[in-house]
């Protein structure tokens, strides 16, 4: 959840259970590729098993950012395709995605083959 689940809410939730899959605020492919992808990617180790929230369409960027992400050492990549905000989905992502499912599909695709 955009602006909840930062570290220091994943840390609360870490106390709460040492086995529960925590989750990273939503972060877009372009903040990664065209930003400052430490700040947003970096976390502790103690937050494992830990996944990125990603929020995107465009099965290439999505991909670059799965093996960024392997990289930083996150445990899985999950898609954000349940935000109903206005501000997500003008930027082609979030819940208007459930109405194309031939491209997730293929970001999934195409994610799960190159890493």
């Amino acid at each position: 959840m955009l602006d909840w689940t930062d570290k220091h809410c994943r840390y609360f939730h870490r106390l709460l259970s040492q086995d529960a899959v925590l989750y990273t605020e939503m972060v877009t492919t372009g903040a990664i590729l065209r930003g400052d992808a430490e700040r947003h990617l970096l976390f502790n180790q103690a937050e494992h098993p830990l996944a990125l929230q990603l929020g995107g369409s465009e099965p290439s960027d999505m991909t670059e950012c799965a093996r960024i992400a392997q990289h930083y050492g996150y445990d899985e990549v999950n898609i954000n395709v349940g935000c109903p905000s206005e501000r997500v989905q003008r930027g082609a992502f979030g819940a208007c995605l459930m109405a194309e499912p031939q491209l997730i599909a293929e970001c999934v695709r195409v994610m799960q083959d190159e890493v």
